[in-house]
């Protein structure tokens, strides 16, 4: 598997259901457990995903639609990168965002980070506007962004989904992704590994 994450059992800790403040209390502060799945896809194999919205590449004239709709992207850093933006309307509105990466898969807020093979696209931060979910939008973006990477001799898609997100592990199936590994990382009275 790629990276350096192996799966395992998180225990009963992680899975009991907080009955007071003070559970809840402990789990948040002096412990918490955070699983992200990691999902691949063989482009040239991944399934034609059609929805009802135009989904093309994001210009620097999307940004203030997408900083509207997702406050939190740093749109002009990312682009700054390399990292290229996917962007879904539909009636002349932001529906949706995808974003893919060709260096690194990363997921900050778990200290994860790994370097790309030179096959591999890594996409990221999929972002449906909630009214406008249930309409396909996440794997048709996906699949026709992944497509595009073809030429580049991207020809595997990663992403990584946090394993209890069942609507992102859904759209990721539909678009033929297969999990692969599960990255676990763990908080414990300030102290964090993986």
């Amino acid at each position: 598997a790629p990276g350096k994450s192996r799966t395992c059992n998180p225990g009963p800790m992680a899975t009991a259901a907080p009955s007071s403040t003070f559970s809840r209390w402990t789990r948040d502060v002096l412990w918490s457990e955070t699983v992200h799945r990691f999902y691949a896809a063989r482009i040239p194999d991944m399934p034609d995903c059609v929805a009802d919205a135009e989904i093309r590449p994001a210009t620097a004239a999307d940004a203030s639609q997408i900083a509207i709709a997702f406050p939190h992207v740093p749109f002009d850093q990312r682009l700054a990168l390399g990292d290229l933006c996917w962007v879904a309307y539909i009636g002349g509105r932001i529906a949706h965002q995808t974003w893919t990466s060709t260096t690194r898969a990363f997921i900050p807020q778990v200290r994860y980070e790994r370097r790309l093979a030179p096959d591999e696209v890594y996409f990221y931060d999929c972002v449906t506007v909630p009214d406008m979910r249930g309409r396909g939008l996440y794997p048709a973006a996906v699949v026709m962004s992944a497509r595009r990477h073809l030429p580049l001799g991207r020809t595997r898609a990663v992403l990584g989904i946090l394993r209890d997100n069942e609507p992102s592990i859904r759209g990721a199936a539909k678009a033929g992704f297969v999990a692969e590994f599960d990255h676990v990382f763990r908080k414990c009275l300030g102290l964090c590994w993986q």
